[in-house]
């Protein structure tokens, strides 16, 4: 007579190793809220630094546009300092350049339209309104310095103003020398070897 005997079933113990499904759900709340906070955080300081960024650059862009009415272009496109006699210091007033400069990151988002109006008042008076003296200026007050915005575009713009001044021989001087001074604008580079050639010609 045969008997069987049954196998008890036994039942996985926990463990302080195998955490319980309870506690596995607690660790992924906390996880998602502190991610939460985190970003929360990160859109919190980003809006701050926005407005703050927002207030200046406006400040800037309104100088800059006072400058500009006025026809100081020179003044619009950089800027300037001007002593203040009731707080016994210099004052800073914005131009259009310094309103490109706060804009200038990538991550700059949202982008104000008045910062898109800042870079077309910047290649209208580079291209249009500077006079030899204002470029001269320009070029000697930043030499030295990388990194300036549009140096190279004002180098060259000089020799052109060269040119229509009747100077030629500063004009040559400008195209000339230009690969030397900006071997990485190969498009500029271009553009004075045509003026270069085109100026030598007239002058055989």
């Amino acid at each position: 007579m045969n008997t069987s005997v049954q196998t008890p079933i036994l039942t996985p113990v926990q463990t302080a190793e195998t955490p319980a499904p309870a506690v596995k759900a607690g660790f992924g709340k906390k996880f998602l809220l502190g991610l939460l906070i985190l970003v929360v955080l990160f859109l919190v300081t980003y809006a701050l630094a926005w407005y703050n960024a927002n207030l200046l650059a406006t400040r800037f862009f309104q100088d800059a546009e006072a400058s500009y009415k006025a026809g100081n272009f020179l003044d619009a496109l950089v800027g300037y300092q001007k002593f203040d006699n009731p707080t016994n210091k210099y004052i800073n007033y914005g131009g259009y350049l310094n309103v490109e400069k706060i804009w200038s990151s990538y991550y700059s988002w949202p982008l104000p339209s008045y910062a898109v109006q800042a870079m077309a008042r910047s290649q209208e008076i580079i291209n249009q309104k500077l006079t030899v003296q204002q470029a001269e200026q320009y070029i000697k007050n930043n030499t030295g310095r990388p990194g300036t915005p549009y140096f190279a575009e004002i180098y060259l713009r000089l020799g052109g103003l060269y040119e229509q001044t009747g100077d030629t021989k500063d004009a040559i001087d400008v195209y000339q020398s230009y690969a030397a001074q900006f071997p990485d604008r190969k498009d500029l580079i271009a553009l004075a070897q045509q003026r270069l050639a085109a100026l030598q010609s007239k002058t055989k």
